[in-house]
């Protein structure tokens, strides 16, 4: 049987040319073969060439014609179109999304001063308490001038706060002797009080740049929070901008991070943003450990939309129940967020709607059926013949888990529809 097919494959004996060009090749073999046999005068020898020849052609030509018929009395079974049955059951809606871990809280570390960094006492993934000296800066010649300059005011204050005492101290008992007159006392006790409010505003702004005025030619930098140093972009003998300055942010030094508070953050799509609320449950997994499990809520949604990449997204966190001694900040998590659940709804399945010119969402709903061949599978789906008339029928949806879809208005229990689109008809598929 196999070298029957390949024949029947390499010649097709159901069109005529074929055979027109096979009865040609025939005759011109036959001619050739008799005239080759007749100039080498040995045609009684090599006659059964000839008639080998012959006899292969002819069984060429029977196999061609078998094939033929074979083709032509195949047929073609009618397309059948698959049918539902709309029921009721339960639904939950499911949104995945991806994000990325993040420690809950971020301190970025800057010095009050500008100037050189000498000497870290600190780096990346070292613990740190608040309060704990990071650094020495040694402050540049403006730094070091103002410095300077508030310490002398400071001092200068101080010693006219102290003469103005004394000197009011002593008119006072000037006056009591009667030896100046009121309105001089009244000068030297104005003149304490001017004293008094320089020292104060001096104090104050000495009090800004304390931990600045150590001894020798350095200022020391302090940890602001308790953590984990996750960066440090600066090495020693770099320089960096005091954040006291009105000329810029100021250098951010390192950033210090709890670990033992993680989340995930993710941004949003506005088309999306509707489907999430507070405290909603999370499942997550990280593609770092995938054979992890954790569990989480959503904690934060933005108030507001930001742009990214051309498209208005909302940022959202969502908490996560794992310290940073396992998770690591960067690390990509993929989430599953469990939505709104319905129970005992009109449910359909998802590719069976679609849309009209208007945009809306629409079901093709049977009302007449020719059924010449039906078949039912436990999904409640059935096989029909193509002579099936349906109609365009608005409907209202609610929650889908991405297979099936609520149905809220335009159909009743018992209803059948189609799950493909008519031929007739140029809708698209409802995603």
């Amino acid at each position: 049987m196999h070298w029957h097919l390949h024949l029947c494959i390499l010649f097709p004996s159901n069109r005529k040319p074929f055979f027109k060009l096979t009865q040609s090749l025939t005759l011109q073999s036959l001619f050739y073969a008799v005239r080759y046999s007749n100039n080498r005068g040995i045609m009684r020898k090599k006659w059964w060439i000839i008639i080998a020849i012959v006899i292969l052609i002819l069984v060429v030509l029977f196999l061609g014609k078998s094939c033929g018929k074979k083709k032509q009395t195949e047929k073609v079974t009618p397309t059948e179109t698959e049918t539902y049955t709309v029921k009721r059951g339960d639904i939950s809606s499911r949104i995945e999304i991806t994000g990325e871990v993040q420690p809950e809280v971020v301190v970025s570390l800057k010095s009050k001063v500008s100037g050189k960094i000498v000497k870290f006492y600190a780096g990346e993934n070292d613990y740190v308490t608040s309060g704990q000296i990071i650094a020495d800066i040694e402050p540049d010649y403006n730094q070091a001038n103002t410095l300077f300059n508030t310490k002398a005011m400071l001092q200068k204050a101080e010693m006219n706060l102290k003469n103005a005492r004394k000197e009011l101290a002593d008119k006072t008992i000037l006056l009591q002797k009667q030896f100046i007159s009121q309105e001089e006392y009244n000068k030297t006790s104005d003149a304490l009080k001017e004293a008094e409010i320089e020292y104060a505003q001096a104090s104050s702004q000495y009090e800004m740049i304390r931990d600045l005025d150590v001894p020798g030619k350095v200022t020391h930098v302090y940890a602001t929070a308790s953590g984990v140093v996750i960066e440090r972009n600066i090495n020693e003998g770099e320089m960096v901008q005091s954040s006291l300055t009105s000329f810029g942010e100021g250098t951010v030094i390192m950033k210090i991070a709890d670990l033992n508070k993680m989340i995930v953050k993710s941004n949003i799509n506005e088309v999306d943003i509707s489907k999430f609320k507070l405290n909603q449950i999370a499942e997550i997994t990280l593609d770092a450990l995938p054979y992890e499990q954790y569990k989480g809520r959503v904690i934060k949604i933005a108030p507001q939309a930001i742009i990214e990449n051309n498209a208005k997204v909302f940022p959202i966190e969502i908490n996560l129940n794992a310290s940073g001694k396992i998770v690591k900040p960067g690390m990509t998590a993929n989430v599953t967020i469990l939505a709104d659940s319905r129970k005992n709804v009109l449910v359909i399945p998802i590719r069976a709607v679609f849309s009209n010119d208007l945009n809306q969402d629409i079901v093709y709903l049977v009302t007449e059926t020719k059924i010449s061949d039906t078949k039912t599978n436990p999904k409640s789906k059935e096989k029909t013949s193509s002579d099936t008339n349906s109609v365009a029928t608005p409907v209202k949806l609610g929650t889908n888990d991405l297979l099936q879809v609520e149905v809220i208005e335009g159909l009743k229990e018992g209803d059948i529809i189609l799950l493909n689109e008519p031929l007739t008809n140029n809708n698209k598929m409802f995603m």
